[in-house]
């Protein structure tokens, strides 16, 4: 059933990858050299914006979430800047690591090893990390906040069918 309602979301969410337990993988906690480069390609963005408006990143999603949308809205982050994008996929995953109460871990099975959040309970996970640099990269218009709201919706589903509030 797991297997079937990962794919659901799967197919729903288009390139929000989402794991359920049909893979061997294991899971670590995060290393502060994984925690250093997060920051800095969060700190990377965060200069971008800086020097273009005055504005940082706050940890309040809406001011997060639309500052996000005006660096790919103003193209000061393109297609084949991946570090960048992937820090913006950083910083999506820090409001919903808070939002949600999930935790990042690193996650590894046959194809690497990636950063994500785990839903804490059955093991389950979102890659935020991805989830705006696989859109960009593949030419699609980035709406920030519906990628936001849907990763967030698929986490308060596997949420509720477990009984979190």
């Amino acid at each position: 059933m797991r297997v079937l309602v990962g794919l659901i979301f799967s197919l729903l969410l288009g390139t929000l990858p989402l794991v359920a337990g049909a893979e061997t993988f294991r899971t670590e906690a995060l290393s502060e050299m994984d925690r250093r480069f997060m920051d800095n390609q969060v700190t990377a963005l965060e200069d971008i914006a800086r020097r273009e408006w005055g504005r940082q990143f706050s940890g309040n999603k809406h001011n997060d979430l639309a500052l996000l949308q005006r660096l790919l809205d103003h193209k000061l982050v393109k297609a084949e800047d991946t570090a960048l994008l992937q820090g913006m996929g950083v910083v999506l995953g820090e409001l919903l690591r808070k939002e949600k109460a999930l935790f990042w871990t690193i996650y590894t099975d046959k194809l690497g090893r990636s950063r994500a959040l785990e839903i804490p309970g059955k093991r389950e996970f979102v890659f935020p990390i991805t989830m705006i640099s696989r859109r960009v990269e593949a030419g699609v218009d980035v709406q920030v906040r519906e990628v936001y709201d849907k990763a967030a919706g698929i986490v308060d589903v596997i949420q509720d069918k477990r009984g979190f509030q």
